[in-house]
């Protein structure tokens, strides 16, 4: 089946179906009960939060 794309279809099909799985393994790593958030981002704005 896949031998009958095209190469820039096959890289495609590639390319979107590895970020499908990233975003469901993020979906799943959030959903779990020992998730911790440490953005760095996050820790930033809650610093500069506390300066003011």
């Amino acid at each position: 089946m896949l031998e009958s794309l095209d190469p820039f279809q096959q890289l495609l099909l590639g390319v979107s179906s590895i970020g499908v799985l990233m975003i469901v393994l993020v979906i799943f790593l959030t959903a779990s009960p020992s998730f911790e958030n440490t953005d760095r981002l996050k820790k930033i704005l809650d610093f500069l939060e506390k300066k003011n």
